[in-house]
């Protein structure tokens, strides 16, 4: 294999014979053959280790190595490339792995579809458990949120009341102020006719020597004004009190009003170009009456909610918990007490709450518009007159209806029906979410009889009613009060049970040695409980002692006439049903092919879920929203609904009136700040306060309209 002489006898071995053999990695160079001589190719071997041999050929036996006589190198020519010698099992086993992989993807492909042959108790489960909602829960994984570092001051919240004192406290002075309320809005309508140009009234032959009248009229409307005052003198207290404390609200905006328009009615005659251009004492009357009218019916709406939380010593209360399922608000009710409802009811409504940020912001516009526009302009004499048109603008004829009014309308509802909601603080708790809907909620006490009794294998009647009557107690569903007047007709007894297990459509438990299922039918077919033929009943329980079917208790449900249109309205404001039933015979199919109830909208837990969110105590209690003394779901909506509607219609409410307050505020402000007396009149102001005012009985009306 060398240019020396070999041995005798020796082979000779080609260059292609030992690449086939072993392979290379080394570099093949061509060399320029002698004159006179063959010419030969030359290889290199390396001197490093051979390449691994891929694993198929690992076993195969292989030629015995041979010692190479080594040469020295031979350089290349710098214009030629060097190719790379690659083992040819290299690129057969790449080829080999990617027809493994097309042929599992080929597979795959044609099984994506297929689907497993069900055993028997798969079949069963499918035609005999109802279908359930999955529960979204929170995602553990994802990154916590940072919490938001702000200093909260303690809130004083006023004393627990309880509802029946409340209610008598509020009763005291509601007539007198009644008739306060009747007596302003008069005193302010005769302001206004006093203001408006009328040929009826005869203010040329009142007027006497010396007094003219635009005088006169000035000065009785001056005192029309401070008897509107004092018929308000609610309003007036109000202001002041928040005034000396550094806490405005809208009732001191009034006061401001009040106090420049007097001024104004007294300095008006005296001013020059005033002549005919009446002060604004109409416009700040109806604002007082209007204001008085809204604590009047903030208190007849206090009363009512207390004197309907004081109709039943343990009513249920309905509160909102969040994430109680599926990680979203959920309502609930439970059984409980009046417990915080006095303080809840006693604390600031929304307006309030508003006006205590919007206030200051006014008053403190309301002062420097009034300034710039007459002491800015060079005409100081004009600073009553514009700051009784700036505050009288700012404050709103409906700053204090937007929650009054709506709240008044809505306590008159739920106090006929027999529910009371928690102040403004349970309104604000009523959003979107889910709704716990239990057995009594839609067949209350009594919509459930027990219209058959069928006893089968020669058992007794008592200890069928009995056992039976013993498991539908301890399931605690809508169907123990019926069972136990089935029991003491039989003349039967309750019995002890243990080993009691819920199961989806039923339960079984061990009484006297003796294993008890009671339960629908498919719950029979499902413990393999034989039933005789055509006793398939959909609306029936069954009792099966030792797998032996021994009664049948055929039931009658009477569903009322207004749970359709609660659950219609429920799922229209965004609040939908959760079925937490413990009643074996309500599930989505009966609910819906019996009594055709939108279950398609509705949520139906797991067994396990539904007693857990059915729970008379349940260990996560939320907020209080409202409390109810009668069963039935359509109390239960009145209270969620409605409190929505009132939460949605006081912001709406406060939108028109801040609105109109700004508005008003830059449109006296530019008047003023021009002299236009013939534009800023007493019929102009009055149109334009009246126009803002429209929007609030209209949203008030909405909120009972469902």
């Amino acid at each position: 294999m060398s240019d020396e002489t070999k041995k005798p006898g020796e082979r000779e071995y080609t260059v292609d014979e030992i690449l086939a053999e072993y392979g290379s990695k080394g570099q093949m160079v061509k060399t320029e053959p002698a004159k006179g001589e063959r010419p030969k190719k030359v290889v290199d071997f390396p001197t490093e280790k051979l390449p691994v041999l891929p694993p198929d050929e690992e076993d195969t036996p292989q030629p015995p190595a041979r010692t190479a006589v080594k040469k020295p190198p031979v350089k290349a020519k710098a214009d030629k490339p060097i190719p790379e010698i690659v083992p040819e099992n290299v690129g057969r086993t790449i080829g080999a792995h990617l027809h493994t992989l097309l042929r599992r993807a080929d597979n795959y492909a044609d099984h994506m579809y297929d689907q497993a042959e069900p055993d028997e108790e798969t079949r069963k489960a499918e035609k005999y458990i109802p279908g359930v909602d999955k529960e979204e829960l929170p995602d553990e994984d994802a990154p916590p949120r940072r919490p938001k570092l702000r200093v909260v001051k303690p809130r004083q919240l006023p004393p627990d009341t309880p509802p029946a004192k409340l209610a008598a406290r509020y009763q005291k002075g509601l007539k007198g102020q009644s008739v306060r309320v009747r007596f302003s809005m008069l005193l302010a309508l005769a302001a206004v006719l006093c203001s408006v140009e009328l040929p009826f009234l005869p203010w040329a032959s009142l007027a006497g020597e010396g007094v003219g009248v635009f005088q006169l009229r000035c000065w009785v409307l001056t005192a029309l004004l401070l008897l509107e005052g004092a018929l308000c003198y609610e309003i007036i207290a109000a202001g002041g009190k928040q005034l000396f404390t550094l806490r405005p609200r809208g009732e001191t905006i009034l006061l401001f009003s009040w106090v420049f328009t007097l001024l104004d009615g007294l300095t008006a005659p005296n001013m020059d170009g005033r002549d005919g251009f009446l002060p604004f004492s109409a416009v700040a009357a109806l604002g007082l009456a209007f204001a008085l009218r809204g604590e009047h019916a903030r208190r007849r709406g206090d009363r009512l909610s207390a004197k309907a939380a004081a109709h039943v010593r343990a009513p249920y209360m309905v509160s909102m918990a969040d994430k109680l399922w599926s990680s979203k608000p959920t309502y609930t009710k439970i059984s409980g007490s009046a417990l915080g409802f006095g303080s809840q009811l006693q604390m600031e409504d929304g307006g309030h709450a508003a006006y205590r940020v919007a206030a200051p912001l006014l008053l403190l516009g309301a002062l420097l518009c009034s300034v710039m526009a007459s002491a800015g302009q060079g005409a100081p004499e004009r600073l009553a007159w514009a700051a009784s048109a700036c505050f009288t603008a700012a404050a709103s004829w409906s700053a204090l209806l937007a929650f009054a009014i709506p709240y008044r309308k809505l306590a008159e509802r739920l106090n006929k029906v027999g529910a009371a909601l928690a102040g403004w603080t349970g309104a604000v708790r009523c959003r979107q979410g889910g709704v716990i809907v239990s057995d009594l909620d839609l067949f209350p006490t009594g919509s459930v009889t027990v219209a058959q009794v069928k006893v089968f294998g020669g058992a007794a009647t008592e200890k069928v009613v009995g056992y039976t009557a013993t498991i539908l107690r301890l399931m605690d569903c809508g169907l123990t009060r019926p069972f136990h007047d089935l029991l003491r007709t039989h003349g039967a007894l309750y019995r002890e049970v243990s080993g009691l297990e819920w199961h989806e459509g039923g339960a079984s438990g061990v009484i006297r040695g003796q294993e008890v299922l009671v339960g629908t039918s498919a719950y029979m077919h499902l413990m393999e409980v034989p039933l005789p033929p055509g006793h398939n009943i959909k609306n029936a329980i069954f009792c099966a002692i030792n797998g032996q079917l021994s009664g049948l208790f055929l039931l009658s449900y009477a569903m009322g006439d207004g749970v359709n249109p609660s659950l219609s309205a429920l799922l229209k404001a965004g609040a939908a049903p959760v079925l937490a039933t413990r009643d074996p015979n309500l599930i989505p199919a009966l609910l819906e092919q019996k009594f055709k109830l939108p279950v398609d909208r509705m949520e139906f837990p797991p067994v396990d879920r539904r007693l857990q969110l059915s729970k008379p105590d349940p260990e996560e209690v939320g907020g209080l929203v409202a409390l109810l003394s009668r069963e039935g779901l359509s109390v239960y909506c009145d209270a969620v609904v409605g409190g929505r509607r009132l939460r949605l219609a006081t912001w709406w409410g406060l939108a028109f009136a801040l609105g109109g307050s700004v508005i008003g505020l830059c449109l006296t402000f530019y008047l003023t700040s021009v002299g236009a007396f013939a534009s800023l009149t007493v019929v102009n102001f009055l149109i334009f306060m009246a126009a803002w005012l429209v929007p609030q009985f209209l949203i008030a009306n909405w909120v009972n309209q469902y």
